[in-house]
């Protein structure tokens, strides 16, 4: 929670407590230092009085794990603007973030863009409101040191017509929300190691992009994160290359939504992305680019993130609609179009219990990860269907308690149906193409045979049940 918060404050350059004052710059800059102190953070600037409240090294730091973060900027003017107050972020300064984490020292410089980046301060001192405008907005890296040696990368920015709120950046109770919007966004980005002549760069771009983000908690009560990104078309292009050659991996979308939820007990992430097309690029695919597309795609993440008297619930959740391969990826291992060509479809929705242990890998500084013991298995929904095929199941097992309490992956206990249709007449078009020999065919169908039971048409049935001891069932043959 304090991380988030923090970087808010970064932006927004204040760390706010109820107070009663009219809003000027004087009692701004003041309210904003008092509420730091109490936060237990630092934050400082050489103040020039003159038309506008200029606040020359503005730097606030905070602590960090076992380490602390710092935010420098050049120069921030403050200046009444009727009730109001309106921040300015002068063009061409230089923005400098130091973070000291687990004995590393990360030093990043910025440099901002020639136009300014400017907010108005409205309401009173302890309900602050600002409005965001800036036309242009950029930033483009300077240096990157890592414990005092230079990492060689660049890195810019660039949003039009960013504009926005961000309010409650009091710890009053009140949520922190920030609704920030731009008509675009690009960024560039490229790192390069002189020790193995390995280079990453990645472009991407969005047009009318919104960010929402929403903050609530305090030290002695729950939080809860809520974050989104929105964007209409976009894209972006990977490319790494090194010694042994390189790859490059580029994307186009519509509409695209990634959210998150973080909170003491969960954590959801869901992403939803409409008419991609990927295409590959590189020495491995010889027969030249590879190109992939789908209609749409969803993805539903939810887990526990704290430790419970009980097994807690895991939620996963994938579909993709109308996939399809482009000619050059049919060519590899169907030349002659044996094979319908139709666009697959893919649903999988599955549960896992899981013992939330309190010992983890660290998500956010200075919070907690645990690690995790899975006790059951449940597949709801799987279905696919793809090439005149189609295989769908569903099942679960349970993973009993082994030695020292851990899960015992290699018994597990219970049934899983599965049904597939169009199996054997695909077997007999690869035959026809070519694509395997009669020999092939048959150790194939034999192998079915074995594990399936026959339906109506071209269809196939089989269940798979493991019992307690390690036995295992197909078609209640025992296999094991």
């Amino acid at each position: 929670m304090t991380l988030y918060r923090s970087l808010l404050l970064a932006t927004a350059l204040c760390t706010p407590l109820p107070a009663l004052a009219d809003l000027t710059p004087e009692t701004l800059w003041q309210d904003w230092q008092d509420r730091a102190s109490a936060a237990g953070r630092d934050l400082g600037a050489t103040v020039e009085q003159g038309g506008a409240l200029g606040l020359n090294g503005l730097s606030l730091t905070r602590p960090l794990g076992d380490g602390q973060l710092t935010v420098t900027f050049d120069r921030l003017e403050l200046a009444q603007s009727g009730p109001d107050v309106q921040l300015a972020l002068p063009g061409g300064q230089r923005v400098t973030i130091t973070s000291a984490l687990n004995g590393d020292t990360v030093v990043t410089v910025f440099e901002l863009g020639a136009d300014p980046i400017t907010a108005i301060a409205s309401g009173s001192v302890d309900a602050t409101a600002y409005a965001i405008d800036a036309p242009k907005a950029s930033a483009s890296l300077i240096s990157l040191d890592q414990n005092g040696e230079p990492v060689d990368a660049d890195m810019q920015f660039d949003a039009t017509a960013l504009r926005g709120t961000i309010t409650g950046l009091a710890d009053a109770g009140v949520p922190l929300v920030a609704n920030l919007r731009a008509d675009a966004l690009a960024s560039e980005l490229a790192v390069r190691d002189p020790a193995t002549g390995n280079e990453l760069r990645n472009t991407a771009s969005q047009t009318d992009a919104q960010v929402f983000v929403e903050l609530m908690g305090a030290a002695d009560a729950p939080w809860g994160l809520t974050a989104r990104l929105e964007s209409q078309q976009a894209s972006s292009v990977s490319f790494q290359s090194g010694p042994d050659g390189s790859f490059e991996t580029e994307s186009i979308q519509q509409n695209s939504r990634l959210a998150v939820t973080l909170g003491d007990l969960r954590a959801d992430y869901t992403a939803a992305v409409d008419a991609i097309t990927l295409t590959l690029r590189g020495a491995m695919l010889p027969a030249g680019p590879v190109t992939l597309a789908t209609q749409a795609a969803r993805l539903l993440v939810s887990a526990p993130t704290q430790p419970d008297d009980t097994a807690q619930t895991a939620r996963l959740s994938l579909s993709v609609a109308d996939l399809v391969l482009d000619d050059g990826v049919w060519s590899m291992f169907d030349p002659g179009g044996a094979f319908p060509r139709t666009p697959a479809q893919l649903e999988l929705v599955a549960e896992v219990d899981i013992d939330v242990l309190g010992d983890g890998v660290a998500p956010v500084a200075g919070t907690q990860m645990p690690g995790a013991l899975p006790r059951a298995i449940r597949v709801e929904t799987f279905a696919l269907d793809a090439a005149g095929a189609t295989v769908s199941g569903e099942g679960g097992f349970t993973l009993p308690e082994g030695p020292g309490g851990i899960p015992d992956l290699a018994q597990p206990v219970g049934i899983f149906d599965l049904r597939a249709t169009g199996i054997t007449g695909l077997i007999e078009q690869a035959i026809g193409a070519g694509i395997v020999t009669m020999e092939q065919a048959m150790g194939a169908q034999m192998m079915i045979g074995m594990f399936t039971t026959p339906g109506p048409g071209d269809s196939l049935s089989a269940r798979v049940e493991a019992r307690e001891g390690g036995a295992l069932f197909v078609n209640g043959t025992q296999m094991r």
